[in-house]
């Protein structure tokens, strides 16, 4: 599912078949290629994005509507989604590498009690801030598909939401990311020169 492999039949009668691992230069030319995973029904684009406040799985509050100048990236997902689980390594990839950066928040709301999602991370983390009991508000938003993940610009608008296990979805996620930083340092620029 990551799209870091392809198989390979054998040059004599196409009988035999073998995965091979993609170098990184192939693997970034096949996610170039790869198209924009379909849009979820829970969000519209280029929508105000609607705030909510909670607290996360360590009892630290979280509010929405704070973080406004912020790039939020959101799953939405519970522990008995296999395609939730099955993405999450590379979703905890993809944090890891804007860790740093402070001008992104990372949210994972789950539908799972605290005392499960305890549990179940201690088979491995998940890179995100994770939510628990978040089913308040994966009901504002009307969502009943998961995984769905969301990304929220710097001016509370969501610009890029998808649902369902895609090979694309963390390119797309990676490279939304990327063109709202870059989009935004445009921005600080032209106001510094203005």
């Amino acid at each position: 599912m990551t799209g870091r492999y392809k198989i390979k039949t054998d040059a004599k009668d196409h009988t035999e078949f073998i995965l091979c691992r993609l170098s990184d230069e192939e693997y970034e030319k096949v996610l170039g290629t790869m198209p924009k995973p379909k849009e979820s029904n829970f969000f519209t684009t280029g929508s105000k994005f609607s705030h909510f406040k909670t607290t996360d799985i360590d009892g630290n509050k979280i509010n929405t509507k704070s973080m406004g100048g912020k790039i939020i990236v959101l799953n939405f997902w519970f522990i008995n989604c296999p395609p939730c689980r099955m993405e999450m390594p590379e979703l905890s990839k993809l944090a890891d590498t804007y860790r740093a950066d402070s001008s992104i928040v990372f949210l994972a709301i789950a539908l799972d009690k605290k005392n499960d999602l305890e549990d179940f991370l201690k088979g491995g983390r998940f890179g995100y801030t994770i939510i628990d009991n978040g089913r308040f508000i994966t009901d504002q938003y009307r969502i009943n598909g998961y995984p769905t993940n969301v990304i929220v610009d710097q001016n509370g608008k969501v610009y890029f939401h998808s649902t369902g296990l895609n090979v694309g979805t963390i390119h797309w996620l990676k490279k939304s990311i990327e063109e709202l930083k870059n989009s935004g340092n445009k921005k600080d620029a032209t106001a510094k020169s203005g």
